[in-house]
C-alpha cells in the first residue's frame, strides 16, 4: 500500500524545489522562468514582452508583435524534473495579437513505498496550464490584454483542475512623443496581475478508496502577483535595459534587473540579477530567407539546491 508520508513527501518537492520561496504553495513550478531571453536579462520582462515570449509575461503587450509566431523553451532541472513551454500567435489587423501557450513541469524518479518501506513503484506527477491570449494596441501609447488560463495537476491517481485569468498592460513612448535627440528610441512602462481567481481543489476520496480509507476535499489557491517595471531601448535598438518589482501574497518584494546589448546585428549578449542572483544569457538570430528565426540560451543559479541551470529555446517569426 502506498502511504501518505510516499505522496506528500511528493506533493513537498514538486512544491519546494519548482521555486525558491514557494514550499507549500499551489502552482510553483510557474515561478521559475523558463524563456532563455527573459532569464538572461534577470528575468526583468514585464515592460519588455515584445515577442512570442511576452504571452507567459505580459499577456497585455504582445499586440507588439507584427508576424505569425511560433516558439518553445525547456529548462533542464536536477532531481529529474524539467520545464517546457510552447506557444503560437497571430497578429490581428495589425493592432491586435491572439495567441495560444502551454506549459507543463513534471519530475521523474519519485518512489511510492508501502508501509514496511519495500518501494512500490514511481509515483505519476503533472503540471499543465493552458491558456488563450489575447492584445489589443487601443491607442499609439497604450495596448492591454489578459489571457484566460486552465490549470491542471495530476497527482498519482488524483487529479485537479480550475481556471484563472491574467490582466495586463503597457505604456509606450517613443523618440517623437518624448520629444528626444539623444540616444533613446523608446520608453515602456508595464504591468501584470497574474493567477487570478486561481486554485487546485482536491478531492482524495478515489486514492484512499483504493486503500480502504476515506478521503479528504482540500483547496489550494495559486498565490496572487503583481509585476511591474520599465524598459529603455537606445542606441537605435541595439541596447535595452529593464528594471521591475515583483510582489505576491506570499512573499517580499523582488527586484529584477537586467538588459541585452547586440554586438552585430546576429549576436546579442545579456546579463542581469533576478532577486539579488546573477543570470547570464546569449541570442542568436538566424537568417532564414524572410524568417525571423532565433535561438536562445541563458543560465541561472537553481533555487534552493545552488548550482546553475541551462534554459534554451526558439522562436520563429513568419
Amino acid at each position: 500500500m502506498r502511504i501518505l508520508t510516499a505522496v506528500s513527501l511528493m506533493m513537498a518537492v514538486g512544491s519546494t524545489v519548482f521555486a525558491a520561496d514557494y514550499g507549500g504553495y499551489a502552482g510553483a513550478f510557474m515561478q521559475l522562468s523558463v524563456h532563455p531571453r527573459a532569464t538572461g536579462m534577470g528575468n526583468a520582462f514585464t515592460a519588455v514582452s515584445d515577442d512570442i515570449s511576452g504571452v507567459f509575461f505580459n499577456p497585455g503587450a504582445v499586440a507588439q508583435v507584427q508576424r505569425i509566431s511560433v516558439g518553445g523553451a525547456y529548462r533542464d532541472l536536477s532531481l529529474g524534473r524539467s520545464l517546457q513551454q510552447v506557444a503560437v500567435l497571430f497578429p490581428v489587423r495589425g493592432e491586435a495579437a491572439i495567441a495560444f501557450s502551454g506549459e507543463m513541469a513534471s519530475m521523474s524518479g519519485i518512489m511510492g513505498r508501502d508501509e514496511r518501506g519495500v518501494q512500490t513503484g514511481e509515483l505519476d506527477n503533472l503540471d499543465a496550464v493552458l491558456a488563450i491570449t489575447f492584445s489589443r494596441r487601443f491607442s499609439r501609447y497604450l495596448t492591454l490584454g489578459g489571457d484566460i488560463r486552465y490549470y491542471h495537476k495530476k497527482l498519482e491517481s488524483t487529479s485537479s483542475y480550475s481556471a484563472g485569468f491574467d490582466i495586463g498592460g503597457m505604456l509606450h513612448l517613443d523618440r517623437e512623443v518624448l520629444s528626444l535627440d539623444g540616444p533613446i528610441d523608446l520608453l515602456r512602462f508595464g504591468a501584470v496581475v497574474r493567477n487570478i481567481a486561481a486554485k487546485y481543489p482536491w478531492n482524495t476520496g478515489d486514492y484512499w478508496a483504493e486503500q480502504g480509507e476515506l478521503g479528504t476535499d482540500v483547496t489550494d489557491d495559486v498565490p496572487i502577483s503583481v509585476r511591474a517595471g520599465a524598459s529603455v531601448l537606445f542606441l537605435k535598438s541595439r541596447a535595452l535595459l529593464s528594471v521591475e518589482g515583483e510582489k505576491d501574497e506570499q512573499k517580499s518584494v523582488k527586484l529584477h534587473a537586467g538588459g541585452e546589448f547586440y554586438i552585430v546585428p546576429q549576436l546579442a549578449l545579456r546579463g542581469g540579477f533576478s532577486a539579488g542572483e546573477p543570470t547570464f544569457g546569449v541570442g542568436f538570430k538566424v537568417p532564414v530567407n524572410r524568417l525571423d528565426a532565433r535561438l536562445d540560451i541563458a543560465i541561472e543559479q537553481a533555487p534552493n539546491i545552488g548550482g546553475w541551470e541551462t534554459i534554451a529555446g526558439f522562436s520563429v517569426g513568419f
